[in-house]
Formats: structure tokens, C-alpha cells, sequence
């Protein structure tokens, strides 16, 4: 990892202004006529990366808040008629596990959670079962990495966030509610 924010290909590549990331949304805000949609549709999807490194896999929230940072990139360059979700989601989940070093979540168990995930869960939205195997995870990794152009750094608040509440002397009262408010910012 760079050790400094401002060299590192987080800070060169992936910090899009706003004519950057509207440049990528147009595609998909023909289909899906407005912002607010675009934007619900992203929340639903980080939190289905959320449901889907919670529970039975048990992930770090550095793990599952970097897959959603890897599925907020891939989409800022490319529409959702070129990937579908439902197959990016546990891929990032997939390549996060293993950039983060937190253990490598095998593709089964991802394929297994995600048929759980949206014929439980989700089955009112989703009319059919997950259609995807774990052939087609390790395949969409390498498109990832490609579209990704292998820039896997991504810096997170976590730990400065726990640093300056320790300075502050504050851990138990502050740090759990500032915790779950960066949580939620990555949606």
C-alpha cells in the first residue's frame, strides 16, 4: 500500500469529479429515467453486498466496505447492461476478501449465500433463482481487475476514525455511533 493518500492510485485514479461519474451514469439513467433511481438502485446493491458478507461468511466491514468501493468504480465507468449486479456483487466481495487479506471466501459458499440472499430475502424482487455459478465469479474477477486496471488500494476512515477518538479519550461513547455513520456513508 501507498503510504501516502495523495500518491497512491486511489487519490490518482479513482477520485472522479462530477462530470466524470455523470459521463458514466448516462447509459443507465436513459433506462432508469432519473438520478434518485440510479442512486436507489446503488443502495440496494451495497446493501446486498452487506447481507452478503454478514452473517454466515462473517467479514470484516473493511472487507465488505471495499467490495462496495469496488462495485461503486466498476459502475462509475460502466453500465449495468454490462455486468449484472447480482454477479459483480459477491465478485467484489470475492476480490475483496483476498485484497484484504481477511482469508479467501471460496466461490461456493458466495454462490450458496446469494441463492439464500435472493430467494429469501429478496424473492419479491427477484422472480428467479440466482442464476450464477462460481465459473462465472472467477470469470468476472478478471474483467473486474481489468476494468480496475489492477488499482486495488482503496483507503478507508476506519483508522484515523478509531485514532482520533482515542485521542479524543471518547471510545466508548463516541467511536460505535461514528463507526456505523462511516458504515453508511459507502452506500
Amino acid at each position: 500500500m501507498a503510504g501516502n493518500f495523495w500518491q497512491s492510485s486511489h487519490y490518482q485514479e479513482w477520485v472522479l469529479d462530477k462530470q466524470e461519474i455523470e459521463l458514466g451514469r448516462q447509459r443507465d439513467l436513459a433506462k432508469l429515467v432519473s438520478i434518485e433511481n440510479l442512486q436507489k438502485v446503488h443502495i440496494f446493491f451495497a446493501n446486498f453486498i452487506q447481507c452478503l458478507g454478514a452473517e454466515p461468511l462473517k467479514l470484516r466491514q473493511q472487507v465488505i466496505s471495499t467490495a462496495i468501493v469496488y462495485y461503486r468504480r466498476f459502475y462509475s465507468r460502466n453500465s449495468f447492461g454490462d455486468v449484472d449486479p447480482l454477479l459483480l456483487c459477491p465478485t467484489c466481495i470475492h476480490l475483496a476478501s483476498k485484497v484484504e487479506e481477511c482469508g479467501l471466501v471460496p466461490t461456493q459458499n458466495l454462490v450458496m449465500r446469494c441463492r439464500n440472499i435472493v430467494n429469501q430475502k429478496y424473492q419479491g424482487i427477484f422472480k428467479k433463482d440466482y442464476p450464477y455459478k462460481s465459473v462465472n465469479i472467477l470469470e468476472c474477477e478478471f474483467l473486474l481487475l481489468e476494468m480496475m486496471d489492477c488499482c486495488l488500494i482503496v483507503y478507508h476512515p476506519y483508522r484515523p476514525l478509531t485514532q482520533y477518538v482515542a485521542d479524543l479519550g471518547q471510545q466508548d461513547t463516541l467511536l460505535p455511533t461514528a463507526w456505523r455513520i462511516v458504515n453508511d456513508t459507502y452506500r
